[in-house]
């Protein structure tokens, strides 16, 4: 599946950029997902919900993997992500939540719009956002803004039905209280390389499209035997 993001939001799980291009001739920031089929030099082709998809890989390339996890590993000082949707009360409710190791601390800290491509408990469509922060405590469900990805680190457990997590953009801080499900998927990342993309292994990759048509990309998350990327 293809999804169109902001730019910002294309770089914000990471905190890193997307290659340097002209103004004038702008590619359009797109989200992959789906499952690769094929490898051939630099061209990656993945199968998406909306059919194949054809991707260069960028030089110098970023890639991440991913593996189970669990919220046993969400405690005080834990900077975390998760996506998040808006509920009928006006509630927000974890669809996902990554656990980035020390070495990305602060990755893309904030929040801001994402494109989770699941649906609300409404029906409509999920308005999910992505937040990254530092989890400051887990608590009973409350009340909190429409959905949002969190990206934070824990610093105090009183429970595990719901965590508000703290961030910090620029000179200015926020917070986020979200609802967390028994079993909400829990992944977290591993070191990466070009030779875990192989056929069959599942892909979230953040692209470019070009005013030629031509998709490249210099970030991709692929998940360890199995392992789907929830985000």
């Amino acid at each position: 599946m293809i999804r169109f993001i902001s730019l910002f939001a294309i770089t914000a799980l990471f905190g890193g950029s997307l290659p340097a291009w002209s103004a004038t001739h702008a590619p359009v920031p797109v989200h992959i997902r789906g499952t690769i089929q094929r490898m051939a030099g630099d061209l990656l082709t993945v199968r998406s919900a909306s059919g194949p998809v054809w991707v260069r890989l960028a030089s110098p390339l970023k890639v991440e993997a991913l593996v189970p996890s669990s919220l046993s590993h969400v405690k005080d000082g834990s900077f975390v992500g998760i996506t998040s949707v808006p509920q009928p009360n006006g509630s927000q409710r974890a669809v996902e939540i990554h656990v980035f190791p020390k070495s990305m601390r602060g990755a893309g800290e904030g929040t801001r719009p994402w494109d989770w491509p699941g649906r609300s408990s409404a029906g409509s469509a999920s308005h999910s956002r992505m937040t990254n922060g530092t989890v400051s405590h887990l608590r009973k469900p409350g009340r909190s803004p429409r959905s949002r990805m969190t990206n934070g680190t824990v610093t105090r457990e009183h429970g595990r039905s719901a965590l508000t997590v703290r961030y910090r953009t620029g000179a200015a801080t926020g917070s986020q209280t979200i609802i967390i499900p028994a079993h909400v998927p829990v992944v977290t990342f591993v070191s990466g390389s070009r030779s875990d993309l192989k056929p069959g292994a599942h892909v979230f990759i953040m692209a470019a499209r070009h005013p030629n048509g031509k998709l490249t990309a210099g970030n991709i998350l692929v998940g360890k035997n199995g392992v789907v990327p929830p985000m």
